[in-house]
């Protein structure tokens, strides 16, 4: 004889229908829906990004880095060119120079008159000698040239002389002892073609370690070089 095991049930759940008709009984009534939805979550909206926004932000950096590289390039494009300045500058003073003493030196071997240069710190001038009475030495004296040429020169500020003659340093600042002395030239051109010394002058600049040496020799010879800073 077989046995039938009923299988296990889950409890039924009574629902009172009673009065479903009634439709504020089914106003009340919970409704319950079982089964697998397959719609689509929807996403809470929250706040947008703006493309436009960080596009703008990188465009800004990117607009700061080139100004700031703009802004090096200038200043390193600047300081060379000021170094190059100061060297040209340099070199044109030097070389005027030199030419003016070779023009002196010729000057006073054809007019057979003595010539002098004087240098002052950031200055120099030509000067003539004059004769006077014969019998009265104390009556010749050395005039400045006022002409287009040899005419006083002044240095640009940031320049200055330095004065070697015979290997001894001159002062070159113009002192109150000076003023009350007569007025005489450092270095003097005869009219024989000749320098009084051997002489060497350096043009150099306050500001910077760039400087220019002219050397002449008493038979009139010049070397103009360019010193090492």
């Amino acid at each position: 004889m077989s046995m039938r095991i009923p299988a296990n049930r889950a409890p039924l759940i009574s629902i009172p229908w009673a009065g479903m008709d009634n439709p504020e009984a089914k106003a009340q009534m919970p409704m319950w829906a079982i089964g697998i939805s397959t719609k689509a979550p929807v996403a809470e909206p929250g706040p947008a990004a703006n493309p436009s926004s960080t596009a703008g932000f990188t465009l800004l950096e990117l607009l700061v880095v080139v100004f700031i590289i703009g802004i090096m390039a200038a200043m390193f494009t600047l300081s060379v060119g000021l170094a190059g300045g100061t060297d040209r500058e340099l070199r044109r003073e030097s070389e005027r120079l030199d030419s003016l003493l070779a023009l002196a030196l010729e000057d006073a071997t054809f007019q057979s008159h003595e010539l002098g240069l004087r240098l002052y710190p950031r200055s120099y001038e030509f000067s003539i000698f004059e004769r006077g009475d014969p019998f009265d030495p104390a009556d010749d004296k050395w005039v400045p040239i006022q002409d287009d040429i040899f005419a006083a020169h002044d240095l640009p500020p940031v320049f200055e002389f330095e004065l070697d003659i015979e290997g001894r340093t001159v002062n070159l600042e113009r002192s109150a002892k000076d003023v009350e002395k007569r007025y005489e030239p450092q270095l003097f051109i005869f009219s024989s073609g000749d320098f009084s010394d051997g002489f060497e002058i350096r043009l150099r600049s306050i500001e910077e370690a760039r400087s220019y040496s002219l050397a002449v020799t008493i038979e009139g010879t010049t070397t103009l070089t360019k010193d090492d800073g």
